[in-house]
C-alpha cells in the first residue's frame, strides 16, 4: 500500500489538529512552521462540545480538560448595569462540556500529541514563501535562517492564518479589516468576583465585554471589543479603553483598573468568497480560508471542525476529496458567519432598541435558547 504524505503550512491550532486527524489516516505528514520555537501566545478561547468532540477523537480531551474550566452556561449582563438579561445553557445534550481555556493551553495539548507521533514531521524556523501549482502536486519554496530550498507535496494544507502567505501567493484577495479592536486582560481568579467563575458577556452600544476563566480556574480572561483606537503604547491602549468602558458597570471598570493588559488585536475576516482548495491540491483550513470575528465564539472551533473534515474526505473520496471538502464546509461556515453577524446586532444594539432585546430575551425560556444553538453545540465529526 502507497505511503500517503501532505505538507501543513503553519502549527497553530489549525495546523496541528490538521495534522493529528490525517496522520489518524494513515498520512505522512510534515509541518512547516516559520516561528523558530513555540511560544505561549494568545489569550483565551471558548470551545464548544462541537470542537471537543474532535479533540476527544483525538484522545486529548482529558489532558485539556485539566487545564480548562466547564460552563453550563453563558450569562448575557447588561454593560451599563450588570443586570442579568438571559441564561443560555451551552452544555450539549450529549453531555460534552463547553470549555475555557487559555489558547497557550490548547496548544500545549495539541504540540505534545505531534512531536509524539511518529507519522508527523514538524519543522520549526522554515516557513512556506512561495507555491507554484503543477499537475499533481504542489511546488513549495520555504526559507529557514535565509536560505532557500524547495519542497513538493501531492497535498499542501494551508493553516498559516489571516494573513496566510498561500492565499497571497494565489492572487487571493486580502482580509477586510471590521472597524473592530479585541483588547484582552487577565488577572487572577482571587481578585476578581466569584460570580466570574463561569462565561459572561456584558453587552452595550457599539461594544461588548466577556469574561471566563482560564489556566484550570486560576485566571480570569476579560476580552473587551470596541471599535478601532488609535496607535499608541500598552499604556495608551489601556487608558483609552478605560475612557470607553467608563460609564459601564462598575464592577467590571474595577476589575479593567487591577488587570494586566495583555494587548490589542485589531480584527480582520477573510473575504466570503475565497475558495477552501485549489484544483485537488491545495485545501485551506482555519482562518487561512474562513477568518470570522469572536462574536460566536467559533474561531477555533471552525478550524477543528474543518481538520476532521478534511481527514474523512481525503479517507473516502479520492480524487475528489477537496471538492468534497469545500462542499462541505460552506454551508456550515455560512451559516456560522450568518450567526455571528446576529451576534453583531445583538450585542452591540443600542437604546432604545436594546431594551426590546432585553424582554424579549428574559421572556424566553433556557430551553428555547439553547435549541437556537442546537445546529452549531450538536455538530458531531465525520468518520476518520
Amino acid at each position: 500500500m502507497k505511503v500517503r504524505s501532505a505538507t501543513i503550512a503553519g502549527a497553530g491550532i489549525a495546523g496541528l489538529t490538521a495534522a493529528l486527524c490525517l496522520a489518524r489516516t494513515g498520512y505522512q505528514v510534515d509541518i512547516f512552521e516559520r516561528a523558530t520555537e513555540i511560544l505561549p501566545v494568545g489569550a483565551g478561547l471558548q470551545l464548544s462540545a462541537n470542537a471537543l468532540r474532535v479533540i476527544q477523537r483525538l484522545g486529548c480531551l482529558e489532558e485539556l480538560q485539566a487545564l480548562a474550566s466547564e460552563a453550563d452556561t453563558v450569562t448575557l449582563r447588561s454593560g451599563s448595569s450588570g443586570r442579568i438579561i438571559a441564561t443560555v445553557p451551552v452544555r450539549s445534550q450529549d453531555g460534552t462540556p463547553y470549555l475555557s481555556v487559555h489558547r497557550a493551553d490548547l496548544h500545549r495539548v495539541l504540540f505534545s500529541e505531534v512531536t509524539a507521533n511518529p507519522q508527523i514531521r514538524l519543522h520549526l524556523g522554515t516557513g512556506v514563501t512561495g507555491v507554484e501549482l503543477r499537475e499533481n502536486h504542489a511546488a513549495l519554496t520555504l526559507e529557514s535562517d535565509g536560505r532557500v530550498s524547495s519542497h513538493d507535496t501531492p497535498l499542501l494544507v494551508a493553516a498559516d492564518g489571516i494573513h496566510s502567505a498561500i492565499a497571497e501567493s494565489q492572487g487571493f484577495a486580502s482580509p477586510i479589516r471590521s472597524g473592530f479592536t479585541a483588547s484582552r486582560m487577565i488577572l487572577p481568579a482571587s481578585a476578581a468576583n466569584h460570580r466570574l467563575a463561569t462565561v459572561e458577556a456584558w453587552v452595550g452600544s457599539a461594544r461588548h465585554a466577556v469574561s471566563y476563566p482560564i489556566h484550570s480556574g486560576t485566571a480570569i480572561n476579560l476580552v473587551f471589543i470596541s471599535p478601532d483606537m488609535p496607535d499608541a503604547d500598552d499604556s495608551g491602549h489601556k487608558t483609552a479603553l478605560l475612557q470607553q468602558f467608563s460609564h459601564w458597570n462598575s464592577e467590571l471598570a474595577q476589575l479593567m483598573q487591577i488587570a494586566d493588559y495583555v494587548g490589542q488585536w485589531p480584527l480582520s475576516t477573510a473575504p466570503v468568497q475565497r475558495p477552501y482548495h485549489i484544483n485537488g491540491v491545495v485545501a485551506f483550513v482555519g482562518d487561512a480560508a474562513h477568518a470570522m470575528l469572536p462574536f460566536a465564539a467559533q474561531g477555533a472551533a471552525m478550524a477543528i471542525e474543518d481538520a476532521a473534515v478534511l481527514a474523512h474526505c481525503l479517507h473516502t473520496y479520492g480524487k475528489d476529496a477537496l471538492a468534497q471538502y469545500e462542499a462541505q464546509r460552506r454551508p456550515r461556515i455560512t451559516k456560522v458567519l450568518k450567526r455571528v453577524r446576529f451576534h453583531d446586532v445583538m450585542y452591540h444594539m443600542p437604546k432604545p432598541l436594546s431594551y426590546g432585546r432585553d424582554l424579549a430575551l428574559r421572556l424566553t425560556p433556557k430551553e428555547k435558547l439553547r435549541s437556537t444553538l442546537g445546529w452549531l453545540y450538536d455538530w458531531q465529526p465525520p468518520e476518520f
